[in-house]
């Protein structure tokens, strides 16, 4: 396995938003973004919409062309959408910032403030927030509280939710990640951690509260994605002791 070496970045942060279907949310969380003055640049990656999600995203980056470029996403699903806005990210950080708003503006806030002054690669943790009702399905909730016990011996930590969407990685590790999990992992979260921690970066996390939709549907597909996710687990698993077997 190869892991890329360091690209050459700005200090900053690239904020990418991936939006499917998210008209009636998206000029609220672009201009809670806009408010953020740690991040330099906006991506809005848009992802073959049936709404009118593109002709906004357009109109916003009129309006902002020095802080906002849009695109359309080459391929389908999320995390690919977050990959193409990787690929032409110009600065050291990365924040991922859903569409759906479903995390608070002051919750996001703090994910940032403390990837920052930590230098270390942070994601929400929803299971411990205030998830408000209807935000989360029960079925979704068990499933992510079997992912975090899972995950813990990967990062040595307390269970933590794994699959928040709002997270703070180096754009280096984005660009790092072993093609056999970029070929099975449906959302990247999983990806993300695994190539961090075979990077020999610390992972954090910080609680976040968890409101419900106002718009639209989400685009998961809960019970296909859990038995890839499971898949993906595995995977991990195996990269990381095969790379810590090869160093003993």
């Amino acid at each position: 396995m190869k892991i890329n070496p360091s690209s050459s970045k700005l200090d900053g942060v690239t904020c990418v938003i991936p939006a499917r279907n998210e008209s009636g949310h998206i000029n609220l969380v672009v201009a809670h973004t806009l408010s953020v003055s740690q991040i330099s640049e906006i991506i809005i990656v848009e992802g073959n919409s049936k709404d009118d999600t593109w002709e906004k995203v357009c109109r916003l980056q009129s309006q902002k062309p020095e802080k906002i470029r849009a695109l359309q996403q080459t391929g389908q699903g999320k995390f690919n959408a977050v990959l193409d806005g990787a690929a032409v990210a110009n600065y050291k950080h990365l924040i991922i910032w859903d569409a759906d708003g479903t995390v608070p503006i002051e919750c996001t806030r703090k994910i940032l403030e403390h990837a920052i002054n930590t230098g270390n690669a942070t994601m929400g943790d929803r299971l411990r927030g205030k998830i408000e009702k209807s935000a989360m399905q029960r079925a979704n909730f068990i499933g992510n509280w079997v992912f975090a016990i899972l995950w813990a011996p990967i990062l040595r930590s307390r269970p933590r939710d794994m699959l928040c969407g709002t997270k703070v990685f180096e754009t280096e590790v984005f660009l790092s990640i072993p093609k056999i999990l970029l070929g099975n992992d449906p959302y990247g979260d999983f990806s993300l951690v695994t190539t961090a921690r075979l990077m020999n970066k610390k992972v954090d996390s910080i609680t976040v509260d968890y409101k419900a939709r106002t718009y639209g549907e989400t685009n998961i597909k809960r019970w296909s994605g859990g038995l890839k996710l499971l898949q993906v687990t595995l995977l991990s698993y195996w990269l990381i002791i095969k790379k810590e077997n090869h160093e003993s």
